[in-house]
Parts: structure tokens; C-alpha cells; sequence
């Protein structure tokens, strides 16, 4: 795995007529991440990479870009070079992920971020994708993650019992279909930029995962104690809408509980499975409204 060497990035830069020296910012999942001055973002995928997020990025970003969504524009997709490279306009400010807040401001950004994640569902309306690179929807259905997790984790009776009456509650919500609609797909606080003094939505970023799918989708990587003031100002939520967040959140982290290749080094960002613990704790604690209550799990005694 060896990021691109100086004159490889000097000839992309080139190319694309930007000027500047590349500085490595970061080393993501997919790519490897260079500020040029204070405009630009240069992303080179990773040669241990699968590059389809970068053309799924090329489809969905435009789109998201002309329905007003607050995301940097994409300025170039270039599969010419030994690995894809993306240039983006530079978002403002810091990945929320990396910074210690006051926690008395979460509430209002959730809630700026909820009204964004409405802007996405309803003014994305059409996406131009002749090659079929957006995503595809998945949901990982915890009464079948939970069984594999017995087996593969050994869970205890005890607590695969609890569990398992928790799925026999989310069963209604499970089952249920929601809308299709465009979603980001990946709205963890790594791809949440934001502001300070006050905090504040900035952009989301990285589209990789975006797709045609529920709109519940978008509300699982955000910290599930956070969802409730997203959806407050999301609006229009009913109560199988927040059944089947709960379900798609807890099913992705007994999926992810199993996954060979999860590893926390390389996706620190990543919501699951240890942080959904305490998240979870947090939510039960929280003065929620009715439509939660129905569906979060019993108390063990």
C-alpha cells in the first residue's frame, strides 16, 4: 500500500491546472487525502482499494450539488493516472468526528442536520447514472445478523434471549417498506463538517454510498442518542420510521461485530459496534418522545 509519490501528484496537479503543494491531511478507508492551498482536495484512491465509491461520488455529487445540498462540488474524476483520483472544492471547517464541542450544542446541529438530510430526500429527484455507479441499498436484518453473531461471537443465552425479544418488537418496523428516495448513505460525524463559535453544519461529504433506498438509511450512522433532534427537524416521522432505525442500527452492528475485515484502526469514524453501547445507554436515558419508547428494549429486570 504506497500512497502516490511526489511527482506523480505534481503531474495530476498539472493536468488539472491546479497549482500548489499537495499536503497529506489524512488516510481514509478509500483514499488518500491532500489539501492544495485553502481550495482544493485532492483524493487518490487507495492502491488496497476498490475505487467504485469514487464513480459513485461522480454521479451523485453533481446531483446533490445542483439540488442545493450543502456539499463541496466535485471538479474532477481521473481514472488516467495508476489509481482514480477525485478533486474536490474544499468544505469548511473540521470533520465533527475530530473535534471536542460543548455538548449543549448538539441538539441545534443535529437539527441543521436533519433539515439537510430533507433537502437531500426531496429536491434529489433524478441522478444522471447511464453506467448504474450509485450504490446499492442494503439492510442488514438483525434477527438474522443476531443468530450468525450466536454462533460466530457465542453470545450468551442470556443475552441472545434479550436481544431476540428486542427483534420479536422491531418485527413490525423490520418488515415495513419505506419510500425509495436518494440518500447520502453515510452521514457518521466523519463526513459531518462543521463550524465553531457557534457550532454548525458546514457540509456533509464523501457520497460513496449514495444510492436509491430508504430514507432511513440516512439516520443510521448518526449517533443513535443524536437521531431524535434529526428527525425532529426532519419532520414527518412516524413510528415505524423510527422502528426501523433502530433495526437497521442494530443490525449493522452485529454485522459489523462479525466482520473479518472491520478494523477500528483504519475507521476510528466508525459508529459500531463498541460506541452503539454506550449510544444506546445515552438514548435510553434521554427524555424521548412516545414513538421511541414503543420500540426501544425492556429493561433486563
Amino acid at each position: 500500500m504506497n500512497p502516490p509519490g511526489k511527482d506523480e501528484l505534481a503531474r495530476i496537479l498539472e493536468k488539472h491546472g491546479i497549482k500548489g503543494d499537495p499536503v497529506h491531511i489524512a488516510t481514509g478507508y478509500i483514499n488518500w487525502v491532500y489539501a492544495v492551498g485553502d481550495d482544493v482536495i485532492l483524493r487518490v484512491c487507495r492502491s488496497d482499494r476498490d475505487p467504485e465509491d469514487s464513480y459513485t461520488e461522480a454521479v451523485a455529487v453533481p446531483a446533490a450539488v445542483r439540488a442545493g445540498v450543502r456539499t463541496p462540488r466535485l471538479i474532477a474524476l481521473d481514472d488516467t493516472f495508476e489509481q482514480v483520483v477525485t478533486i474536490y472544492e474544499r468544505a469548511p471547517g473540521e470533520a465533527l468526528a475530530n473535534l471536542r464541542v460543548d455538548q449543549r450544542e448538539l441538539p441545534d446541529l443535529y437539527r441543521q442536520l436533519g433539515r439537510e438530510i430533507r433537502k437531500i430526500h426531496e429536491n434529489v429527484t433524478h441522478v444522471d447514472d447511464p453506467n448504474g455507479w450509485l450504490d446499492k441499498p442494503y439492510f442488514n436484518d438483525p434477527r438474522e445478523q443476531l443468530d450468525e453473531a450466536r454462533r460466530e461471537l457465542r453470545v450468551e443465552l442470556v443475552t441472545y434471549d434479550w436481544i431476540a425479544k428486542w427483534n420479536e418488537r422491531l418485527a413490525p418496523a423490520i418488515d415495513a417498506k419505506g419510500e425509495t428516495k436518494f440518500v447520502h448513505n453515510d452521514l457518521h460525524a466523519g463526513n459531518t463538517m462543521v463550524l465553531q463559535d457557534p457550532l454548525r453544519l458546514s457540509s456533509v461529504i464523501d457520497w460513496g454510498d449514495a444510492c436509491w433506498g430508504d430514507p432511513v438509511l440516512d439516520f443510521e450512522r448518526v449517533p443513535i442518542w443524536a437521531a431524535p433532534w434529526a428527525m425532529e427537524a426532519f419532520g414527518e416521522v412516524d413510528e415505524m420510521f423510527v422502528g426501523r432505525v433502530l433495526a437497521h442500527v442494530l443490525g449493522t452492528t452485529l454485522h459489523t461485530a462479525r466482520d473479518p475485515e472491520f478494523d477500528p484502526s483504519e475507521q476510528a469514524w466508525h459508529p459500531f459496534p463498541t460506541a452503539f453501547t454506550f449510544n444506546l445507554v445515552r438514548l435510553m436515558r434521554m427524555d424521548l418522545p412516545k414513538e421511541w419508547r414503543r420500540w426501544l428494549p425492556d429493561a433486563p429486570l
